[in-house]
């Protein structure tokens, strides 16, 4: 649905400007094209680098949270070998937490404050078999939900890292200021009377702003429609009963 929105925006402010380019004119016939020239290079170096840098950033995430609810779903089904109790208990925190996670459209309540998937685990652990001896099957079933555990902590921070790996407030601030420059630079482009010329700047002015809108969305994590890590997280709850 975001994503639709956006393109019948960006769609409207094509036909807004193209209609602008080709009725009035910003400048005169004489515009010196090294504004363009600079504004250009600036702008697609700063995009560039932050797009490459945010994607990357994206896919790590992306790749993250598939590895902790891959973690989870394995303590869920290692919980069968300790017994049925310990799993319906485990069962039920997962689905909880997974659940809010889908209610809410938010990825982060992964490492939120009142998140306690993991320490809930811990303590139904102690709480149903706490020094009790274990088989071996079951003694190494509790060990496998233990060190998925562990390495689920660990994929807890890695994801706190990134989500705080935003674009800073200065270089948003470069960004909009080239973004600016530019599209005034091609303003005063003449156009007026020429429809070709007013549908090719349209077409210039549209796609930086959707570039800067796909740069947004890497930055805010909304790249794809719903929101990072949906269908990994409804992999985990069709999997419990």
């Amino acid at each position: 649905m975001h994503a639709k929105r956006t393109e019948l925006i960006l769609l409207l402010v094509f036909v807004l400007v193209a209609v602008a380019f080709y009725f009035i004119s910003f400048g005169g016939e004489d515009t010196d094209k090294i504004f363009i020239t600079i504004s250009t290079f600036f702008f697609s170096i700063f995009t560039g680098f932050f797009i490459s840098r945010q994607g990357a950033r994206y896919s790590k995430l992306r790749e993250i949270i598939s590895t902790f609810d891959g973690k989870l779903s394995s303590v869920y089904r290692a919980s069968l070998n300790v017994s049925p109790q310990v799993q319906e208990a485990t069962g039920k925190i997962i689905r909880a937490h997974y659940e809010k996670v889908l209610k809410n459209q938010s990825w982060e309540h992964h490492f939120s404050e009142e998140t306690t998937v993991i320490s809930s685990i811990h303590r139904t652990l102690e709480e149903l078999i706490g020094s009790s001896k274990q088989e071996s099957l079951r003694n190494q079933a509790v060990g496998r939900m233990l060190a998925s555990l562990s390495d689920a902590q660990v994929l807890r921070k890695n994801m706190v890292m990134l989500y705080q790996e935003r674009i800073p407030s200065f270089q948003w601030f470069l960004i909009v200021f080239f973004l600016v420059m530019l599209l005034m630079s091609i303003s005063v482009i003449p156009s007026v009377g020429a429809i070709l010329g007013s549908v090719l700047k349209a077409a210039f002015v549209t796609s930086l702003i959707s570039i800067v809108i796909i740069l947004k969305s890497l930055d805010n994590l909304h790249l794809f429609e719903g929101f990072i890590g949906e269908n990994s997280a409804k992999d985990v709850l069709a999997n419990i009963r």
